[in-house]
């Protein structure tokens, strides 16, 4: 007698996509199909994601491009700086200031101001308090301790080569003293280049959570911060004493000066100092004030007069 066999069936497909992954040459089924179960990814909530175009526009009137000039004005280097108070306190790397002659800040409306004194150093750190001659300035904030760990989502705006503003993202890849240091550092993976020492590292919020100071070229996305921690031990240093006086850099402003106001512009503030007896062109205020032609000046800016 022949045997009947049952006629072999269609295979149903599955409803469920079965996508797959090549991970070091094996194949890795990422979602279990047929009934097993769904690995998914954890949402991220929106205090995680920052919103990088709302805290560009937040952070960058706060930071500041710095020129390193020598006796004759010759700018022999550059970096970047932050306001931590309204007053003109700012925030950059003890290496980018060691040794200057006259420092100039450039705010990013094109605003200049001289850097009056060193406040105070951390050579340990790499970190130097430094004071512009200046009032009610948008400044940052820095973040509670030991917020930031692995995984934090952190921006870098800063001036890498000259290029002011300069916006980039990334993780704190890890929290940890490099080998032969006793420093600790905040590894990350924002792209920092020359240029982009002193640099606020900021998070989701727009708060200070580092300062960014060096980086390893030997490999990629090695790149260094200052903790937070250790600003906020030298703020209070500096507060507990009142801000002594550090030795004045070159630039230390005339004690004939104007305090920029809502509205002003160099023609207006001219013809008011014109009006006080004070002879002083619009070009005499540019070229005094190392201003470029199309230069915006901003309240609380400090401008020296004739």
């Amino acid at each position: 007698m022949s045997r009947l066999y049952p006629s072999p069936q269609p295979r149903r497909k599955s409803r469920l996509p079965c996508p797959f992954l090549l991970i070091g040459g094996m194949t890795l089924n990422v979602w279990r199909c047929l009934g097993m179960a769904v690995l998914t990814a954890l949402p991220l909530s929106a205090a995680e994601v920052p919103d990088l175009r709302a805290l560009a526009k937040q952070a960058r009137p706060a930071v500041y491009l710095l020129a390193i000039q020598d006796e004759d004005g010759e700018v022999k280097g550059s970096g970047t700086g932050f306001l931590v108070s309204p007053d003109g306190l700012l925030v950059t790397n003890h290496h980018v200031v060691a040794g200057a002659k006259q420092i100039l800040a450039k705010a990013e409306n094109g605003g200049l101001f001289p850097v009056i004194r060193v406040v105070a150093t951390d050579p340990a750190n790499d970190l130097a308090l430094l004071q512009l001659e200046a009032k009610d300035l948008p400044c940052l904030t820095l973040a509670p301790p030991n917020s930031a760990e692995a995984g934090t989502r952190i921006a870098v705006i800063g001036s890498p080569l000259g290029l002011e503003g300069t916006l980039t993202e990334g993780i704190i890849s890890a929290r940890r003293k490099l080998p032969g240091q006793k420093r600790e550092v905040l590894q990350i993976s924002a792209a920092i280049s020359q240029g982009s020492s002193g640099s606020p590292v900021l998070d989701p919020q727009g708060r200070v959570v580092g300062v960014a100071s060096f980086l390893l070229a030997e490999g990629q996305s090695l790149h260094f911060a200052t903790p937070a921690e250790k600003l906020q031990a030298l703020l209070q240093r500096v507060n507990s004493s009142t801000r002594p006086p550090k030795p004045a850099l070159a630039t230390t402003a005339s004690p004939k000066s104007y305090t920029v106001r809502a509205g002003d512009t160099l023609t207006r503030i001219s013809r008011e100092l014109n009006a006080r007896g004070v002879t002083a062109t619009p070009e005499q205020l540019r070229t005094l004030n190392q201003l470029p032609t199309n230069a915006v000046i901003r309240p609380g800016q400090i401008l020296k007069i004739p």
